[in-house]
């Protein structure tokens, strides 16, 4: 809880020191008299991730419409989480032509975006978009009878 409070107060710009330690600050007023400063907003975080998965997004489609990716990540190089779905991508494709799973690396924003792509039967495609971390920051999946779209995470 001191932790919680302490990193509330030092983003708001409360020097604890100033104020002495917790306990003695606790002590002074009764907890519905202390005012605590707003905590900080995560929205703006948030959106900054979404903006970049978004542009993520576009520069798939970019690269997808004028030929397909051509930056082949290696597998040393994925984070864990693209590095996983690509392993399991590549162990539960059905065997026979035409279903194939790779590893691109895109450049948005001047951040890497890894891409774990799979064709199943040469007309099923399915995608995910990874951070530099491994985190997933979207997916999407299209056929021949279904336009590519992405999909909620």
């Amino acid at each position: 809880m001191k932790i919680l409070m302490t990193a509330v107060l030092l983003a708001s710009g409360f020097s604890p020191l100033a104020a002495g330690s917790f306990a003695d600050l606790s002590s002074q007023a009764p907890a519905s008299e202390i005012k605590l400063p707003s905590p900080v907003l995560v929205p703006a975080q948030d959106k900054a991730v979404q903006s970049w998965a978004e542009a993520a997004k576009l520069a798939f489609e970019r690269e997808i419409e004028a030929g397909g990716l051509t930056n082949f990540a290696d597998l040393k190089e994925l984070p864990p989480g693209a590095r996983a779905r690509l392993e399991k991508e590549l162990a539960t494709l059905p065997e026979g032509p035409g279903n194939t799973s790779e590893a691109f690396k895109l450049n948005v924003n001047g951040r890497t975006a890894f891409v774990v792509q799979s064709y199943v039967h040469d007309d099923t495609m399915r995608a995910w978009l990874f951070n530099a971390a491994g985190v997933l920051v979207a997916r999407g999946e299209g056929s021949v009878d279904k336009e590519f779209a992405w999909l909620p995470l």
